[in-house]
């Protein structure tokens, strides 16, 4: 008699959704900010390698009382993605409204005001070239008439230039705030894991006459 053992190691691909941060422009400072809903407020950045953006990050102070006062946020958040236009915001790139926003207030304060911090994704991935300067910009709100006073937060850390705003939106104005600000850019990162698996196991006896 003969055994005969058959093992079959199988591989198995799965896929893992995870975010890899692709650019960081530090974290915030619970120092200060700038008010992102009577203005547009743009920060520069750029990736060393081609990337896919989809996913943004940012932290905001909000306060509704002294000395800020205003409104709470209306739930709206524009962004946009600006090629770079000797150092201020210049062609749109991309634009949008802001996905599957999470705001979560993170316990920190400043001055009075709250801090949170704002998860999005974008309306559909940007493409980004290599070592080219891009611009984020973000309003936080459906209109430009209240000042409701949400400030995108500054960080001690900040690459390149300082922020940029536009007062009213209208993208002709673009004036040098001397601030930079907490944010960070994300892509998804797959995972594959291999699972080792032992399949298929057959005894087979065979007779001899």
């Amino acid at each position: 008699m003969k055994w005969l053992m058959t093992i079959c190691l199988i591989c198995l691909t799965v896929q893992i959704a995870g975010a890899a941060v692709i650019f960081d422009n530090g974290a915030p400072d619970q120092q200060n900010g700038n008010e992102a809903t009577l203005w547009i407020q743009s920060e520069d950045f750029m990736v060393k390698q081609p990337e896919i953006l989809t996913d943004c990050h940012f932290w905001t102070l909000e306060g509704y009382g002294a000395p800020y006062g205003g409104n709470p946020w209306d739930g709206t958040l524009q962004y946009w993605v600006f090629a770079d236009n000797g150092g201020t915001p210049g062609a749109i790139i991309d634009s949008g409204s802001g996905q599957n926003i999470v705001k979560t207030g993170t316990g920190g304060t400043a001055n009075g005001a709250n801090e949170f911090v704002y998860d999005f994704d974008l309306q559909q991935p940007v493409p980004l070239a290599a070592d080219s300067i891009y611009w984020l910009g973000l309003h936080l709100a459906s209109d430009y008439q209240d000042g409701d006073q949400i400030f995108w937060e500054t960080t001690s850390q900040g690459w390149g230039s300082t922020g940029i705003e536009s007062s009213g939106g209208t993208m002709d104005n673009w004036a040098n705030n001397g601030q930079h600000h907490a944010f960070y850019l994300t892509t998804p990162e797959p995972t594959t894991i291999c699972l080792l698996g032992l399949g298929a196991l057959s005894l087979i006896r065979k007779k001899r006459a």
